[in-house]
This record gives C-alpha cells, sequence and structure tokens, in this order.
C-alpha cells in the first residue's frame, strides 16, 4: 500500500508513519513542518519506503501533485489550538475546512478512494449525554470544532459523489510519547518557572478523557482492516475520565515537585470553548475487539517522564507558534 500522511511529523502522525512502515507500506510525509518536529520522523530517512515533502494543504497544485498515485491518505494537518480561534477566527477555516477541501480534491483529481480523518470529540460540544455515542448531533463549542464538524460533512459529500470511503477518529485528548502540547506540556512549562504554584484555568473539577497514543494508533488501523462501510465513524477515547485537579497531581507527583499549590482562575471551564465533561462511548470500537492498554493517570505519567526525559523536543516544541495534533 502507499500512504499518503498529512502532518505526518506531528505527534499523532508520526506514530501514524511508523506503523505503516513497520506493515511494510511506502509512506509519503507531507507536512508544512511549522509544528511537525523532525525528530519524530529521521529515523525513516534512509528507508527507500519513505519521503518527506515539505508543503501546506492550502497549496492544491502541490498536495495534488504529490499525492499522485497514493492508495488511501491519512488526513492528520490541522490546527489544533482550540483556544486561539476565538481571537483568530480564520485559522480554524482554512487550516481545517479549507485544508480538507484540498485533500479531497486532491484524491479526485488523483482517484484515491481512501481516506482516514482526524477528527475530534469538540464536534459534541457540552454533550447532554455522557458517555457520548457516535449519533449523538454535533453542536460544538469551538471554532475548531466547528471546523472539525464541517468537513466530516465535506467527507461525507465526496463519499457519495466519488465512490469514496471514509474512516472518521473522533479522538479525546491524545498523551504518550513525542507529546507537543496541551495540558501536561503546559502545567510542566509552568511548574518548571514556579515549582511552588501551579495556576490551573478553571476550577479543576472539568472531566477529560485521555487516550494513550500507541493505544490510539492501534484503534486507527483495527477500524481500517474491519470496517467496511461507506463512511466509518468512530469514537477513540479511554472508558476512564479524572478532572483537572487529580491530572495535576499525578503530574506533580511524577515530576517530583514538592508542596505545590493549586490556584484556580477562570471560571468553572478552562477557556470560552472548552468543554466541562468529556466522555465518549467507545463500544463500537471496543466491538472490534479493540482494548486500552493504558489507563488515563498511566497515560499521564508515561507523557510526563517522556516531557521530562527528552528537554530538546520540549525546546523544538516552544519555539513553534502554532500546534499540530
Amino acid at each position: 500500500m502507499k500512504a499518503f500522511v498529512t502532518g505526518g511529523a506531528g505527534f499523532i502522525g508520526s506514530h501514524v508513519v511508523d506503523r505503516l512502515i513497520e506493515g511494510g507500506n511506502e509512506v509519503i510525509v507531507y507536512d508544512n513542518m511549522s509544528t511537525g518536529i523532525e525528530d519524530f520522523i529521521s529515523h525513516h530517512y534512509e528507508n527507500p519506503r519513505f519521503k518527506l515533502t515539505q508543503g501546506d494543504v492550502l497549496d492544491l497544485k502541490k498536495l495534488s501533485q504529490e499525492m499522485k498515485g497514493a492508495d488511501i491518505v491519512f488526513h492528520f494537518a490541522a490546527h489544533a489550538d482550540v483556544r486561539s480561534g476565538f481571537n483568530d477566527h480564520k485559522i480554524d477555516l482554512e487550516q481545517n475546512l479549507i485544508g480538507t477541501i484540498n485533500v479531497l480534491e486532491a484524491m479526485k483529481e488523483g482517484g484515491v478512494k481512501k481516506i482516514a480523518f482526524a477528527s475530534t470529540s469538540s464536534v459534541y460540544g457540552d454533550a447532554a449525554i455522557i458517555p457520548t455515542p457516535e449519533n449523538y448531533p454535533f453542536s460544538p463549542t469551538s471554532l475548531y470544532g466547528s471546523s472539525k464538524a464541517a468537513a466530516e460533512t465535506y467527507i461525507a459529500t465526496f463519499c457519495e459523489y466519488y465512490n469514496m470511503t471514509a474512516y472518521i477518529f473522533r479522538f479525546v485528548s491524545w498523551v504518550g510519547e513525542r507529546y507537543t502540547h496541551g495540558l501536561v506540556f503546559d502545567f510542566l512549562n509552568k511548574l518548571k518557572k514556579d515549582p511552588s504554584t501551579l495556576h490551573v484555568l478553571g476550577d479543576g473539577t472539568q472531566k477529560k478523557s485521555y487516550l494513550y497514543v500507541k493505544d490510539g494508533v492501534d484503534a486507527i488501523f483495527t477500524i481500517i482492516e474491519k470496517s467496511k462501510e461507506k463512511m466509518n465513524i468512530y469514537n477513540l477515547g479511554n472508558d476512564e475520565i479524572i478532572n483537572v485537579t487529580d491530572s495535576a497531581k499525578v503530574i506533580i507527583d511524577e515530576a517530583k515537585y514538592k508542596n505545590v499549590k493549586l490556584v484556580y482562575e477562570g471560571g468553572d471551564k478552562g477557556w470560552i470553548g472548552d468543554n466541562k465533561y468529556v466522555l465518549l462511548d467507545t463500544k463500537k470500537l471496543q466491538s472490534l475487539g479493540w482494548k486500552a492498554s493504558k489507563d488515563t493517570r498511566e497515560g499521564l505519567r508515561i507523557t510526563t517522564r517522556y516531557l521530562l526525559d527528552n528537554p530538546k523536543i520540549v525546546k523544538k516544541r516552544n519555539e513553534k507558534s502554532i500546534f499540530k495534533i
């Protein structure tokens, strides 16, 4: 199989690339490197089945040219900083929706019939049903969530128009090796500056589910192997939930900080557009035989250790101005 991976130098994308290479596939990574980290993929540089192309999904001409001959597209390039959409109303539209439309146009032009798409639990917003199933209606509270929901509808339409097959993954937050942004990263940065006090957005009662990256990648390939519909939509998450205060305590403990005072600020949510309670119903995924190997707390500990053991990666990430999943 020849796989084309947008955002393949990012946190999740690079793990997908590893799995594809391990499976004997040919892989083209297409990444603008605005937030991608070369260290995540450089171990493949000498492999004749691997190619890195630096390019942006907004460049339709180059995207179409590089995608020719692919059997499947893994579309993981995205703007994933949910908070920034409040002040910048174009970035999610351009990077997430228009970027996805360009991927679909390039697929149509090149005759590529399969797309694996990184969506998000944010499409559900503040869901009234917990755990939230895949048939819950879109109700996003952020432009990030809105852009992903709109992208899903475009994918569905292209599948109808051009007989494509889609695998759509609605993620919770991911943790693990190569983690490059989010709660653990932010908390460790704050603790490095002031080991005595940790400022926490919200009141600490926000509840989240986290998915270990290698479990998530297992889920992606299980879905692609076993799901046979035109539109295959799956929640990816962990059955365990943890509030922000307990998450902070796990990170503080793993990082071996002592007597840290937690200071809460910003109301009952982390930021405008944030969702206070995120827990997805994963029975559909589990029916395929998938099961998470790491619980939420273990995933947070692994991530904390990874960031502490890889200061070079942290430095490179802090030099980047835009997030990528």
